[in-house]
């Protein structure tokens, strides 16, 4: 075969439309604390243009709704600006474990996977790449780009629907970011080959968290109670590789 005829075939499982498909279970998820975002900002005071544009540029919604509320308290913007890196930090965690998969991509590649990534596309992610041990970027593009998409559309409904109803009723919606994000780390944790060292690390970080809880400020807790989990899990495991402890294997 000539070097002009020859193409680059992509498997169908790996390609745009399969991140698509991948994604379609969250995004209801993403629509109601999308709306619930919106609505909030509309509330707040903010245009619907206003909110377009947080929605478009910070891309967060933990991070959007404590920007609404601080704005509302009349902090300054350093205070905003240290809140919302403080509550986003967490990125870095989830980052750092997709980078792996990463190694051989280009930059831009680099940069849109991370700049895109939320809580719900990475444990979808992260399922994936648990599973087959990559991470094609077509298929994260698609993943990432659905749920962008949709999240933009969401706030923008719930910034022009806000006058028409209930605060009570947009507020409540923003229940589902938790409820979704806890069935995505039950699907993750049931899909794993090591659930002995997972189990332990959800136990440390619970641990931390009901220890620290009233000590500190909740955002610093859950990020230290993250490290130590994931510390805990990985000094168990390189145990197992040196003693081969039964406990620690692989779940059957």
């Amino acid at each position: 075969m000539s070097e002009q005829t020859a193409t680059y075939h992509i498997a169908p499982e790996d390609g745009f439309q399969a991140g698509v498909i991948a994604c379609l279970p969250t995004v209801l998820g993403y629509w109601s604390i999308g709306f619930a975002a919106g609505g909030i900002g509309t509330l707040s005071g903010f245009s619907v243009t206003e909110v377009a544009l947080l929605a478009a540029l910070l891309y967060a919604g933990s991070a959007q709704f404590l920007f609404y509320s601080l704005a509302l308290a009349n902090v300054g913007i350093l205070a905003i600006v240290l809140g919302v890196l403080l509550v986003n930090a967490r990125y870095l965690l989830m980052s750092s474990y997709l980078s792996r998969f990463f190694q051989n991509k280009r930059w831009g590649e680099k940069f849109l996977g991370g700049a895109l990534l939320t809580d719900e596309t990475f444990g979808v992610a992260a399922q994936r790449a648990k599973a087959s041990g990559e991470l094609p970027f077509r298929w994260l593009l698609g993943l990432n780009l659905t749920a962008y998409v949709n999240w933009i559309v969401a706030n923008l409904a719930g910034a022009m629907l806000a006058h028409y109803l209930p605060e009570g009723m947009i507020d409540s919606l923003s229940f589902s970011l938790t409820a979704m994000f806890v069935g995505l780390l039950l699907l993750t944790y049931l899909a794993s080959d090591t659930r002995s060292l997972e189990l332990v690390a959800i136990a440390v970080a619970a641990g931390m968290v009901a220890i620290l809880f009233h000590a500190a400020p909740a955002n610093i807790v859950l990020l230290a109670a993250t490290v130590l989990g994931a510390l805990a899990s990985a000094l168990l495991s390189l145990r197992n590789l040196h003693r081969n402890r039964q406990w620690l294997r692989p779940s059957s």
